[in-house]
Protein backbone atom coordinates (compact mmCIF):
# COMPACT_ATOMS: atom_id res chain seq x y z
CA UNK A 1 0.00 0.00 0.00
CA UNK A 2 1.37 3.06 -1.09
CA UNK A 3 0.46 5.23 2.28
CA UNK A 4 2.53 2.58 4.46
CA UNK A 5 5.45 2.82 1.76
CA UNK A 6 5.48 6.40 2.53
CA UNK A 7 5.40 6.30 5.81
CA UNK A 8 8.49 3.65 5.52
CA UNK A 9 10.44 6.53 3.37
CA UNK A 10 9.84 9.36 5.26
CA UNK A 11 8.23 8.49 9.09
CA UNK A 12 10.09 11.81 10.32
CA UNK A 13 8.94 14.17 7.98
CA UNK A 14 5.31 13.20 7.98
CA UNK A 15 5.55 13.06 11.42
CA UNK A 16 6.57 16.54 11.56
CA UNK A 17 3.67 17.26 9.42
CA UNK A 18 1.26 15.78 11.53
CA UNK A 19 2.87 16.97 14.70
CA UNK A 20 1.87 20.49 13.95
CA UNK A 21 -1.42 20.23 11.97
CA UNK A 22 -2.41 18.62 15.65
CA UNK A 23 -0.74 21.12 17.66
CA UNK A 24 -2.45 23.76 15.89
CA UNK A 25 -5.98 22.88 17.80
CA UNK A 26 -3.98 25.35 20.72
CA UNK A 27 -5.41 28.00 18.59
CA UNK A 28 -8.37 26.43 16.38
CA UNK A 29 -11.85 27.24 17.14
CA UNK A 30 -13.21 24.00 18.00
CA UNK A 31 -10.74 24.12 21.17
CA UNK A 32 -10.93 27.58 22.30
CA UNK A 33 -14.70 27.26 22.38
CA UNK A 34 -14.42 25.17 25.24
CA UNK A 35 -13.27 28.18 27.21
CA UNK A 36 -15.88 30.53 25.82
CA UNK A 37 -18.19 30.19 28.54
CA UNK A 38 -15.68 30.06 31.60
CA UNK A 39 -13.69 33.03 30.03
CA UNK A 40 -16.98 34.82 29.38
CA UNK A 41 -18.02 34.36 32.93
CA UNK A 42 -14.28 35.83 34.14
CA UNK A 43 -14.37 38.25 32.73
CA UNK A 44 -17.98 39.06 32.75
CA UNK A 45 -18.47 39.18 28.59
CA UNK A 46 -21.97 38.35 27.27
CA UNK A 47 -22.06 36.06 24.33
CA UNK A 48 -22.25 38.57 21.90
CA UNK A 49 -19.07 40.58 22.52
CA UNK A 50 -17.22 37.89 23.45
CA UNK A 51 -18.36 36.73 19.62
CA UNK A 52 -17.46 40.27 18.40
CA UNK A 53 -14.24 39.96 19.56
CA UNK A 54 -13.70 36.90 18.07
CA UNK A 55 -14.31 38.07 14.84
CA UNK A 56 -12.63 40.83 14.80
CA UNK A 57 -9.48 38.92 16.13
CA UNK A 58 -9.85 36.16 13.29
CA UNK A 59 -9.55 38.99 10.75
CA UNK A 60 -6.55 40.46 11.88
CA UNK A 61 -4.90 37.17 12.58
CA UNK A 62 -5.56 36.61 8.66
CA UNK A 63 -4.42 40.27 7.47
CA UNK A 64 -1.15 39.61 9.34
CA UNK A 65 -0.50 35.71 7.58
CA UNK A 66 0.23 36.96 4.40
CA UNK A 67 3.16 39.17 5.93
CA UNK A 68 4.26 36.57 8.61
CA UNK A 69 3.73 33.34 6.53
CA UNK A 70 6.01 34.46 3.57
CA UNK A 71 8.84 33.98 5.75
CA UNK A 72 8.65 30.50 6.04
CA UNK A 73 9.91 31.08 2.17
CA UNK A 74 13.36 32.70 3.38
CA UNK A 75 14.52 30.51 6.83
CA UNK A 76 15.12 27.02 7.65
CA UNK A 77 11.73 25.41 8.68
CA UNK A 78 13.04 23.95 11.90
CA UNK A 79 13.68 27.77 12.75
CA UNK A 80 10.73 28.86 11.92
CA UNK A 81 8.49 25.68 13.85
CA UNK A 82 10.45 26.34 16.89
CA UNK A 83 9.55 30.49 16.73
CA UNK A 84 5.60 29.52 16.45
CA UNK A 85 5.35 27.35 19.05
CA UNK A 86 7.01 29.76 20.92
CA UNK A 87 4.41 32.36 20.65
CA UNK A 88 1.79 30.03 20.64
CA UNK A 89 2.80 28.65 23.98
CA UNK A 90 2.66 32.49 25.00
CA UNK A 91 -0.55 32.64 23.63
CA UNK A 92 -1.47 29.97 25.86
CA UNK A 93 -0.02 31.23 29.59
CA UNK A 94 -1.17 34.90 28.64
CA UNK A 95 -4.87 34.09 28.01
CA UNK A 96 -4.23 32.00 31.44
CA UNK A 97 -3.19 35.38 33.35
CA UNK A 98 -6.19 37.27 31.01
CA UNK A 99 -7.45 40.09 33.76
CA UNK A 100 -9.49 42.29 31.49
CA UNK A 101 -10.66 42.27 27.60
CA UNK A 102 -7.57 44.01 26.49
CA UNK A 103 -5.10 40.66 27.85
CA UNK A 104 -8.29 38.55 26.11
CA UNK A 105 -7.54 40.57 22.58
CA UNK A 106 -3.86 39.96 22.77
CA UNK A 107 -4.04 36.33 23.96
CA UNK A 108 -6.73 35.43 21.60
CA UNK A 109 -4.67 37.00 18.39
CA UNK A 110 -1.41 35.65 19.45
CA UNK A 111 -3.66 31.70 19.63
CA UNK A 112 -5.29 32.14 16.23
CA UNK A 113 -2.38 33.84 14.83
CA UNK A 114 0.02 31.07 16.08
CA UNK A 115 -2.34 28.32 15.73
CA UNK A 116 -4.99 28.36 13.17
CA UNK A 117 -2.51 30.15 10.87
CA UNK A 118 0.98 29.41 11.46
CA UNK A 119 1.15 25.74 12.91
CA UNK A 120 -1.08 24.58 9.96
CA UNK A 121 0.99 26.50 7.93
CA UNK A 122 4.59 24.64 8.89
CA UNK A 123 2.64 21.49 8.15
CA UNK A 124 1.23 22.01 4.63
CA UNK A 125 4.55 24.15 3.49
CA UNK A 126 6.88 21.87 4.38
CA UNK A 127 5.35 18.87 3.24
CA UNK A 128 3.97 20.17 0.03
CA UNK A 129 7.70 21.50 -1.07
CA UNK A 130 9.43 18.47 0.40
CA UNK A 131 7.30 15.49 -1.76
CA UNK A 132 6.63 15.83 -5.03
CA UNK A 133 5.83 12.25 -6.19
CA UNK A 134 3.85 11.80 -3.61
CA UNK A 135 2.70 15.04 -2.32
CA UNK A 136 -1.44 14.18 -2.35
CA UNK A 137 -0.85 11.16 0.22
CA UNK A 138 1.75 12.96 2.18
CA UNK A 139 -0.20 15.39 2.69
CA UNK A 140 -3.15 13.56 3.61
CA UNK A 141 -0.46 11.95 6.44
CA UNK A 142 0.13 14.69 7.51
CA UNK A 143 -3.30 16.36 8.29
CA UNK A 144 -4.34 13.31 10.15
CA UNK A 145 -3.45 15.93 13.20
CA UNK A 146 -6.30 17.80 12.87
CA UNK A 147 -9.16 15.14 12.69
CA UNK A 148 -6.87 13.33 15.54
CA UNK A 149 -6.83 16.68 18.07
CA UNK A 150 -10.59 16.74 17.12
CA UNK A 151 -11.33 13.66 18.33
CA UNK A 152 -9.19 13.87 21.84
CA UNK A 153 -8.81 17.26 22.73
CA UNK A 154 -12.30 18.50 23.52
CA UNK A 155 -12.90 15.66 26.01
CA UNK A 156 -9.02 15.92 27.46
CA UNK A 157 -9.23 19.65 27.74
CA UNK A 158 -12.92 19.33 29.65
CA UNK A 159 -11.85 16.94 31.89
CA UNK A 160 -8.78 19.00 32.81
CA UNK A 161 -11.08 21.91 33.61
CA UNK A 162 -13.07 20.40 35.33
CA UNK A 163 -9.95 19.33 37.65
CA UNK A 164 -8.17 22.25 37.86
CA UNK A 165 -10.40 25.03 36.00
CA UNK A 166 -10.01 26.91 33.38
CA UNK A 167 -7.12 28.84 34.07
CA UNK A 168 -4.24 26.37 34.53
CA UNK A 169 -6.11 24.27 32.40
CA UNK A 170 -4.13 26.73 29.58
CA UNK A 171 -1.19 27.42 31.44
CA UNK A 172 -1.13 23.58 30.96
CA UNK A 173 -1.28 23.99 27.72
CA UNK A 174 0.96 26.26 26.92
CA UNK A 175 3.82 24.41 29.31
CA UNK A 176 2.85 20.81 27.80
CA UNK A 177 3.61 23.39 24.06
CA UNK A 178 7.21 23.96 25.49
CA UNK A 179 8.29 20.75 27.30
CA UNK A 180 6.76 17.81 24.56
CA UNK A 181 5.61 19.30 21.42
CA UNK A 182 9.29 21.46 20.57
CA UNK A 183 11.61 19.19 21.70
CA UNK A 184 9.92 16.57 18.99
CA UNK A 185 9.99 18.90 16.48
CA UNK A 186 13.92 19.13 17.52
CA UNK A 187 14.11 15.55 17.10
CA UNK A 188 12.30 14.55 14.36
CA UNK A 189 14.16 17.13 11.69
CA UNK A 190 16.83 17.98 13.62
CA UNK A 191 19.92 16.13 10.99
CA UNK A 192 17.64 16.75 7.74
CA UNK A 193 18.86 19.48 6.28
CA UNK A 194 16.80 18.94 2.85
CA UNK A 195 13.90 19.10 4.76
CA UNK A 196 14.60 22.13 7.00
CA UNK A 197 16.73 24.71 4.41
CA UNK A 198 14.18 27.04 2.44
CA UNK A 199 13.92 26.42 -1.01
CA UNK A 200 15.97 28.42 -4.07
CA UNK A 201 15.11 29.94 -6.80
CA UNK A 202 13.37 26.90 -9.03
CA UNK A 203 10.83 26.53 -11.81
CA UNK A 204 10.70 23.10 -10.35
CA UNK A 205 7.39 21.49 -9.46
CA UNK A 206 4.56 21.78 -12.00
CA UNK A 207 5.89 22.96 -14.96
CA UNK A 208 3.56 21.15 -17.21
CA UNK A 209 -0.32 20.92 -15.95
CA UNK A 210 1.14 18.81 -13.00
CA UNK A 211 -0.20 15.22 -13.84
CA UNK A 212 1.98 12.75 -12.13
CA UNK A 213 5.36 14.01 -11.18
CA UNK A 214 8.46 11.67 -11.47
CA UNK A 215 10.48 12.44 -8.89
CA UNK A 216 10.22 13.33 -5.21
CA UNK A 217 12.14 16.15 -3.12
CA UNK A 218 13.60 14.38 -1.03
CA UNK A 219 15.17 12.35 -3.79
CA UNK A 220 16.14 15.07 -5.70
CA UNK A 221 19.92 16.62 -5.49
CA UNK A 222 19.62 19.41 -7.46
CA UNK A 223 16.94 21.70 -7.41
CA UNK A 224 18.52 24.29 -8.15
CA UNK A 225 17.31 25.63 -11.37
CA UNK A 226 18.38 29.32 -13.03
CA UNK A 227 16.63 32.29 -12.35
CA UNK A 228 13.13 32.51 -14.62
CA UNK A 229 10.27 35.01 -15.37
CA UNK A 230 7.90 33.38 -13.74
CA UNK A 231 4.38 35.64 -13.08
CA UNK A 232 3.09 35.98 -9.79
CA UNK A 233 0.27 34.01 -8.44
CA UNK A 234 -2.53 36.39 -9.37
CA UNK A 235 -1.02 37.36 -12.36
CA UNK A 236 -2.55 33.92 -13.38
CA UNK A 237 -6.34 34.12 -14.99
CA UNK A 238 -6.86 30.82 -13.08
CA UNK A 239 -6.63 31.94 -9.91
CA UNK A 240 -9.18 34.34 -10.03
CA UNK A 241 -11.45 32.06 -11.14
CA UNK A 242 -11.01 29.28 -9.01
CA UNK A 243 -10.73 31.98 -5.68
CA UNK A 244 -14.43 32.06 -4.95
CA UNK A 245 -14.05 28.16 -5.24
CA UNK A 246 -11.12 27.98 -2.72
CA UNK A 247 -13.47 30.20 -0.24
CA UNK A 248 -16.83 29.03 -0.53
CA UNK A 249 -15.89 25.92 1.79
CA UNK A 250 -14.75 27.83 4.60
CA UNK A 251 -17.31 30.54 4.34
CA UNK A 252 -20.60 28.06 3.84
CA UNK A 253 -19.63 25.59 6.23
CA UNK A 254 -18.60 27.91 9.12
CA UNK A 255 -21.98 29.77 8.34
CA UNK A 256 -24.00 26.52 8.39
CA UNK A 257 -22.18 25.28 11.67
CA UNK A 258 -22.54 28.35 13.73
CA UNK A 259 -26.15 28.48 13.21
CA UNK A 260 -26.70 24.62 13.73
CA UNK A 261 -29.29 25.93 16.48
CA UNK A 262 -31.39 27.99 14.10
CA UNK A 263 -31.59 25.48 11.86
CA UNK A 264 -32.34 22.55 13.99
CA UNK A 265 -35.84 25.09 15.87
CA UNK A 266 -36.80 25.07 12.32
CA UNK A 267 -36.92 21.96 10.87
CA UNK A 268 -37.44 21.03 14.61
CA UNK A 269 -34.58 18.33 14.73
CA UNK A 270 -32.80 18.34 17.84
CA UNK A 271 -29.55 19.59 18.48
CA UNK A 272 -28.01 16.06 19.47
CA UNK A 273 -28.29 15.22 15.58
CA UNK A 274 -25.91 17.69 15.25
CA UNK A 275 -23.58 16.74 18.16
CA UNK A 276 -24.03 13.23 16.63
CA UNK A 277 -23.04 14.56 12.94
CA UNK A 278 -19.83 15.96 13.69
CA UNK A 279 -18.60 12.67 14.84
CA UNK A 280 -19.67 11.79 11.39
CA UNK A 281 -18.09 14.54 9.60
CA UNK A 282 -14.82 14.04 11.36
CA UNK A 283 -14.97 10.24 9.98
CA UNK A 284 -15.71 11.21 6.32
CA UNK A 285 -13.09 14.34 6.18
CA UNK A 286 -10.44 11.39 7.28
CA UNK A 287 -12.00 9.43 4.36
CA UNK A 288 -12.15 12.69 1.80
CA UNK A 289 -8.65 13.36 2.46
CA UNK A 290 -7.64 10.03 2.83
CA UNK A 291 -9.24 9.11 -0.50
CA UNK A 292 -7.83 12.47 -2.42
CA UNK A 293 -4.66 11.92 -1.54
CA UNK A 294 -3.96 9.21 -4.73
CA UNK A 295 -6.23 11.04 -6.75
CA UNK A 296 -3.97 14.03 -6.72
CA UNK A 297 -0.83 12.21 -7.31
CA UNK A 298 -2.23 10.61 -10.10
CA UNK A 299 -4.51 13.30 -11.97
CA UNK A 300 -3.06 16.53 -10.38
CA UNK A 301 -4.97 18.44 -8.06
CA UNK A 302 -5.65 21.25 -10.02
CA UNK A 303 -7.85 18.54 -12.53
CA UNK A 304 -9.59 17.52 -9.34
CA UNK A 305 -10.12 20.81 -7.65
CA UNK A 306 -12.97 21.85 -9.96
CA UNK A 307 -15.24 19.03 -8.82
CA UNK A 308 -14.49 19.26 -4.95
CA UNK A 309 -17.43 21.37 -3.81
CA UNK A 310 -19.87 18.68 -5.31
CA UNK A 311 -20.20 16.23 -1.97
CA UNK A 312 -21.08 19.34 -0.05
CA UNK A 313 -23.23 20.58 -2.78
CA UNK A 314 -25.28 17.35 -2.05
CA UNK A 315 -25.42 18.00 1.56
CA UNK A 316 -27.34 20.80 1.49
CA UNK A 317 -29.41 19.53 -1.40
CA UNK A 318 -30.27 16.99 1.09
CA UNK A 319 -30.94 19.10 4.02
CA UNK A 320 -32.79 21.47 2.29
CA UNK A 321 -35.21 18.95 0.99
CA UNK A 322 -36.36 17.28 4.17
CA UNK A 323 -37.44 18.34 7.76
CA UNK A 324 -36.17 14.19 9.06
CA UNK A 325 -33.38 14.00 11.98
CA UNK A 326 -31.49 11.55 9.99
CA UNK A 327 -30.83 13.64 6.94
CA UNK A 328 -28.13 15.62 9.71
CA UNK A 329 -25.65 12.34 9.23
CA UNK A 330 -26.29 12.28 5.60
CA UNK A 331 -25.25 16.40 5.02
CA UNK A 332 -22.63 16.40 8.09
CA UNK A 333 -21.30 13.29 6.30
CA UNK A 334 -21.15 14.70 2.88
CA UNK A 335 -19.41 18.42 4.05
CA UNK A 336 -17.01 15.97 5.36
CA UNK A 337 -16.03 14.77 2.38
CA UNK A 338 -15.16 17.91 0.50
CA UNK A 339 -13.97 19.37 3.60
CA UNK A 340 -11.02 16.43 3.72
CA UNK A 341 -10.59 16.65 -0.01
CA UNK A 342 -10.06 20.82 0.19
CA UNK A 343 -7.85 20.02 3.17
CA UNK A 344 -5.36 18.22 0.60
CA UNK A 345 -6.35 20.10 -2.70
CA UNK A 346 -6.38 23.33 -1.41
CA UNK A 347 -2.04 23.16 -0.76
CA UNK A 348 -0.72 20.74 -3.36
CA UNK A 349 -2.50 22.81 -6.03
CA UNK A 350 -0.43 25.34 -4.59
CA UNK A 351 3.10 24.52 -6.12
CA UNK A 352 1.48 23.69 -9.63
CA UNK A 353 0.71 26.95 -9.21
CA UNK A 354 4.20 28.67 -8.01
CA UNK A 355 7.87 28.07 -7.51
CA UNK A 356 8.39 25.80 -4.60
CA UNK A 357 10.54 28.88 -3.19
CA UNK A 358 7.32 30.89 -3.23
CA UNK A 359 5.15 27.77 -1.84
CA UNK A 360 5.10 29.84 1.67
CA UNK A 361 3.99 33.46 0.39
CA UNK A 362 1.40 32.01 -2.41
CA UNK A 363 -0.15 29.58 0.93
CA UNK A 364 -0.15 32.24 3.67
CA UNK A 365 -1.95 34.54 1.38
CA UNK A 366 -4.37 31.80 0.25
CA UNK A 367 -5.28 30.69 3.41
CA UNK A 368 -5.61 34.49 4.63
CA UNK A 369 -8.78 34.25 1.90
CA UNK A 370 -9.78 31.73 3.04
CA UNK A 371 -9.87 32.57 7.21
CA UNK A 372 -11.54 35.87 5.88
CA UNK A 373 -14.27 34.13 4.14
CA UNK A 374 -14.98 31.76 7.32
CA UNK A 375 -15.40 35.45 9.24
CA UNK A 376 -17.61 37.00 6.91
CA UNK A 377 -20.30 33.96 6.74
CA UNK A 378 -21.97 33.44 10.11
CA UNK A 379 -22.17 37.37 9.31
CA UNK A 380 -23.50 37.03 5.73
CA UNK A 381 -25.86 33.98 6.79
CA UNK A 382 -26.86 36.15 9.69
CA UNK A 383 -28.38 38.98 7.53
CA UNK A 384 -29.95 36.51 5.73
CA UNK A 385 -32.23 35.64 9.18
CA UNK A 386 -32.59 38.97 9.87
CA UNK A 387 -34.48 39.79 6.35
CA UNK A 388 -36.75 36.61 7.30
CA UNK A 389 -35.56 34.86 4.69
CA UNK A 390 -36.56 30.94 5.13
CA UNK A 391 -34.17 28.62 5.79
CA UNK A 392 -34.67 26.62 2.36
CA UNK A 393 -34.49 28.90 0.81
CA UNK A 394 -31.16 30.10 1.90
CA UNK A 395 -29.87 26.73 0.92
CA UNK A 396 -30.94 27.10 -2.24
CA UNK A 397 -29.57 30.29 -2.24
CA UNK A 398 -26.17 29.03 -1.50
CA UNK A 399 -26.68 25.81 -3.75
CA UNK A 400 -27.14 28.37 -6.60
CA UNK A 401 -23.59 30.49 -5.89
CA UNK A 402 -21.62 27.16 -5.47
CA UNK A 403 -22.80 25.69 -8.59
CA UNK A 404 -21.99 28.92 -10.62
CA UNK A 405 -18.29 29.01 -8.72
CA UNK A 406 -17.88 25.24 -9.57
CA UNK A 407 -18.49 26.64 -13.63
CA UNK A 408 -16.17 29.47 -13.28
CA UNK A 409 -13.43 27.09 -11.80
CA UNK A 410 -14.09 24.55 -14.69
CA UNK A 411 -14.11 27.40 -17.13
CA UNK A 412 -10.56 28.43 -16.04
CA UNK A 413 -9.15 25.22 -17.38
CA UNK A 414 -9.81 26.51 -20.82
CA UNK A 415 -6.05 27.17 -22.36
CA UNK A 416 -4.00 30.07 -21.54
CA UNK A 417 -6.01 30.46 -18.00
CA UNK A 418 -3.60 28.25 -16.61
CA UNK A 419 0.33 29.04 -16.16
CA UNK A 420 2.81 26.90 -14.67
CA UNK A 421 5.86 27.92 -11.87
CA UNK A 422 8.47 29.10 -14.55
CA UNK A 423 6.92 30.47 -17.68
CA UNK A 424 5.67 33.82 -18.66
CA UNK A 425 1.80 34.70 -19.13
CA UNK A 426 2.71 35.25 -23.02
CA UNK A 427 4.33 31.31 -23.28
CA UNK A 428 1.06 29.98 -21.53
CA UNK A 429 -1.03 30.96 -24.32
Amino acid sequence: MQFIHLLRQAPRQLAFGALHSFGSSFGQTFLVALFVPFISASLALNETEFANIYAGITIGSALCLPIVGRWIDKVDILSYSLATMVLLAVGCLLISFATNVWMLIGALFILRLAGQGLMTHVSMTGIARYFSRNRGRALAIASFGFPLAEAIMPATLLALIAAFGWRYTYAGSGVFILLILIPMAILLIRGDSKFRNAPTKSGESAKTSGANQTSTAEDSTDTTHPETDHPRLFKSLYVWLCLPMLAAPPLIMTALFFHQGAISSHKGIDLGWFAAGFTVFAITSVLGAFGSGPLIDKHSARRLFPWHLIPMMAGIAVLAMTHQPYVILIYMGLVGITVGFATTLRTAIIPELVPLNEIGAARSTLTAVMVLASAMGPAMYGWMFAADIHIEMMLIITLIVMAVITVMSWVSERPGFYVPPGVSPQDAH
